[in-house]
């Protein structure tokens, strides 16, 4: 007859046993977790190393560029666009700086600036005096805000297309749009020249929403005017609740197959690489007839067109 006492050795041995085997398994899959998170550790070192050393070498890029760009000043575009009428038509809400310097580097390169066109918020329509203010102006039926907005993209762009008077003086008093005219020029901006070639610029900040406005002009100007239209933007600043964003206005045209076939496009305005591509491009529609898609984002094919052979 088994005893008390055997079953109660017995199952001392089996704990001990159990004890001790859990405490050599718990040991090996420490050992193997510790070096696998020490590899990890070592891998993700090694990234960071990498990553520090292309930052190191892109802000050195950067540095170079930005040096090139204080010592050359706009001198590499001098006479690519002499005597080239332009003009610059914008929507406000986005950054002037880089507008401002692409109209310097227009000068600088011997184009004939016209002036600015900047699209007012008033052409959001978003009030039925607005709505019904532009139709008057117009001459056409009261009716949705879309289809009077488009009335006015459409009726600009084939009166820019063909060299006809433009209502920009009236629409200017009425708020719908601002102009500046180019220092020193005695041209009237609301009749320009039937050859004259158009800077398109938009983007994420602007005050009416690029589908409304930025997109269908530069679309209906590239039909009606092709090889004539250059559309431009420049990266938009992260914010603290929003990411950068970049061809969120170029991006679109670049996507239409037809429209991306008669116009050129830039994404990086902000930039003096950007800005020198701009004026090459400009120059390459007119004398070369070749469009291009140029800078940072999606679709463009190129940092800056090819150089002239």
């Amino acid at each position: 007859m088994v005893s008390f006492r055997f079953h109660l050795v017995s199952l001392i041995g089996i704990f001990l046993a159990l004890g001790i085997g859990i405490a050599v398994g718990a040991t090996v899959v420490d050992q193997a977790t510790v070096d696998y998170l020490e590899r990890q550790v070592q891998e993700v070192g090694d990234r960071a190393q990498r990553t520090n050393a292309e930052n190191d070498r892109l802000n050195q890029e950067l540095g170079t560029w930005q040096k090139f760009a204080d010592e050359a000043g706009d001198e590499l575009v001098e006479g690519r666009l002499r005597n080239v009428d332009t003009v610059v038509v914008a929507v406000q809400g986005v950054d002037r700086g880089p507008v401002e310097q692409l109209r310097q580097s227009i000068v600088a390169a011997g184009g004939r600036l016209h002036g600015t066109v900047w699209f007012t918020s008033k052409l959001r329509l978003d009030q039925p005096a607005a709505v019904s203010t532009l139709s008057e102006l117009l001459v056409v039926a009261p009716g949705p805000a879309d289809l009077v907005r488009r009335s006015l993209v459409d009726r600009l762009a084939t009166q820019w297309a063909t060299g006809v008077t433009t209502p920009l003086r009236e629409l200017e008093q009425e708020g719908f749009v601002e102009l500046e005219v180019a220092a020193g020029t005695n041209v009237d901006i609301a009749n320009l020249p039937a050859t004259a070639r158009f800077v398109v610029v938009s983007g994420a900040g602007a005050e009416v929403a690029n589908d409304q406005l930025a997109v269908p002009l530069a679309s209906s100007l590239a039909r009606q005017a092709p090889l004539r239209v250059l559309a431009a933007e420049g990266e938009t600043p992260a914010t603290g609740t929003t990411p950068a964003a970049r061809a969120v206005f170029v991006g679109v045209l670049r996507a239409d197959a037809e429209v991306a076939a008669r116009l050129s496009t830039i994404d990086n305005l902000e930039s003096f690489r950007g800005r020198i591509a701009a004026v090459f491009a400009l120059a390459d529609l007119g004398a070369e007839g070749k469009v291009g898609h140029f800078g940072l984002g999606p679709r463009a094919s190129r940092l800056v067109p090819e150089p002239a052979s």
